[in-house]
């Protein structure tokens, strides 16, 4: 995700943020402010002014954390300055997000618009980016040719080349010292003769022994590709000529290589064609994860293991339970949750209240669960949520009205 954190003390330095820095528990009150931004140059002082006039709007709900809005204000615009110096995703931003609160300030460019809006509760709010900033956006290149070997990482602010430590550069460098035996070079099968019954010799000559070499190439690569991804979890695109894609995948050992791979050579792709190529596959495999998600949830609906009862499913995100999290782009559900079962809905906002489908949001991320923006069609009807638990759940559910 591209969304950047910064603590408070400026020794700590900066760092990025992703939805797990949101999704974290903060000290209260926090505040999420979304801009969609005007036509035209707009000043960094315009847009202040702008979050100032929101957060006079939010003035009662600043009150309930006791805070003012000059101090919420001194909150959402203390490291301003990172915010101007930033650069957008793909050069171009149409909206902002910032979030504030007592040691802690994040911001994103959107590069979609957004309803403007400021929100004050006990977690900030991240029902609007789930739609536009993918909640794992890293996704990995490994161009390979015979003359290079070359690790990207790239995600929706750019590509940048990641080191691969111990590992050939070249198909040259892999063989430098090294040479195939008599014996390797012209491989000897024996097969009986049905005429002589005989034993007959089957050579494989320079073709079988370039397939060798590459395939031994490959090998050390994936070694220092493995390596360097360790722990890792973003996808992987290979970009190759034809004839490599096959042999790199015999020898792969890094669990998310993708099926799709950018065909060709890149040495003749600069790193912006390659991640232009590769983002269009990364949002293609989004999008078929999403889906392969909710065929799962469709598969086993009706059963323990699923739920669109917003009470048993905000039950399930607070202890963590929650594997995959579906819920609309519109719409807002009022309630409170109180630890760990007890969920009061509200046919509207009360005081203390907390939008319910964001808070399922938030507690899912916080336990490294997914969460995805479906149409509210594809809800059961009357439903405003659905959930895949991690393994199957019992029913009851204490509850208020």
């Amino acid at each position: 995700m591209a969304t950047h954190a910064y603590e408070s003390d400026a020794a700590r330095g900066t760092k990025e943020a992703d939805y797990a820095a949101l999704a974290a528990e903060h000290v209260p009150p926090c505040i999420s402010i979304y801009l969609s931004y005007v036509s035209g140059a707009e000043s960094a002082k315009q847009q202040r002014m702008r979050i100032r006039n929101l957060l006079q709007g939010a003035a009662p709900a600043l009150k309930n954390f006791s805070v003012s809005v000059e101090e919420a204000e001194t909150l959402a615009t203390a490291n301003w300055s990172a915010v101007e110096q930033s650069q957008p995703p793909h050069g171009e931003a149409r909206g902002l997000a910032v979030f504030a609160g007592k040691g802690f300030f994040g911001f994103s460019h959107l590069t979609e618009p957004v309803a403007e809006r400021v929100a004050v509760g006990n977690e900030f709010l991240v029902r609007p980016l789930l739609p536009i900033i993918p909640q794992r956006d890293r996704f990995y290149i490994l161009a390979l040719s015979q003359k290079h070997a070359k690790l990207y990482e790239g995600s929706r602010r750019g590509i940048q080349e990641r080191t691969l430590w111990d590992t050939p550069e070249s198909l040259r460098e892999d063989f430098e010292g090294y040479s195939f035996s008599f014996e390797r070079q012209y491989q000897m099968h024996t097969a009986a003769s049905p005429e002589s019954l005989q034993k007959g010799a089957v050579f494989h000559g320079r073709s079988l022994r370039h397939k060798d070499r590459i395939a031994h190439y490959f090998h050390d690569v994936d070694k220092g590709v493995v390596s360097a991804l360790k722990d890792q979890e973003g996808p992987l695109i290979l970009a190759a000529v034809d004839y490599f894609v096959p042999i790199y995948k015999t020898e792969n050992k890094y669990p998310h290589l993708l099926d799709h791979a950018i065909v060709g050579s890149p040495d003749r792709l600069t790193p912006k064609e390659l991640y232009a190529a590769g983002w269009k596959i990364f949002e293609e495999e989004l999008a078929n994860a999403a889906d392969r998600a909710f065929a799962v949830y469709t598969q086993h609906a009706n059963t323990p293991l699923t739920s669109s009862n917003l009470r048993e499913t905000l039950s399930a995100a607070q202890r963590g339970l929650i594997r995959f999290l579906f819920i609309p782009p519109a719409g807002e559900q009022w309630g409170s949750l109180v630890a760990p079962q007890t969920v009061h809905l509200h046919s509207a906002q009360e005081a203390g209240d907390a939008e319910l489908l964001n808070l399922a949001a938030i507690l899912t991320l916080r336990h490294g669960g997914h969460v995805y923006v479906v149409p509210q069609s594809q809800l059961r009807e009357g439903a405003d949520i659905a959930a895949v638990f991690r393994y199957p759940l019992g029913s009851q559910v204490a509850g208020a009205d």
